[in-house]
């Protein structure tokens, strides 16, 4: 099944909702947008094991435990939008298009990727579904 960005509004670009993924038992708050093009397109996405990269440092990619990290992700439809990613929400709120983790602690999300098998690719949908 793979994890799904479930967006319940968007206002003004910035698309807000959950990031879940069953099989690791998570589910956060989560945001794309408004910055840049806006939110990040609904689809399918590949997650590859490979895209995890580590962003110490870089305070827009941290979560306020100290938790800095960034997980590419491969839109698998045709778009002009480039460097999408999951990463927890830090610095200014609000993202370029990437999926914006607002946990203050990230780490279970981190592990999670890192726990994939070298090789792995993952599946991510991102879906409007407003109640």
């Amino acid at each position: 099944m793979g994890l799904v960005f479930l967006i319940k509004s968007i206002k003004s670009d910035l698309a807000e909702g959950y990031l879940i993924w069953p099989e690791m038992g998570l589910e956060s708050q989560a945001i794309s947008g408004p910055y840049g093009k806006g939110e990040l397109p609904n689809g399918i996405y590949n997650v590859p094991r490979s895209g995890l990269m580590n962003k110490y440092g870089k305070k827009g990619f941290c979560d306020l435990s100290g938790n800095c990290w960034f997980q590419y992700i491969e839109p698998q439809f045709i778009t002009d939008r480039t460097e999408l990613g999951i990463h927890p929400d830090g610095n200014v709120p609000g993202t370029l298009g990437c999926i914006g983790l607002l946990d203050s602690d990230t780490n279970s999300w981190l592990e999670a990727f890192k726990s994939l098998p070298n090789g792995h690719i993952e599946s991510l949908e991102v879906v409007e579904h407003y109640t």
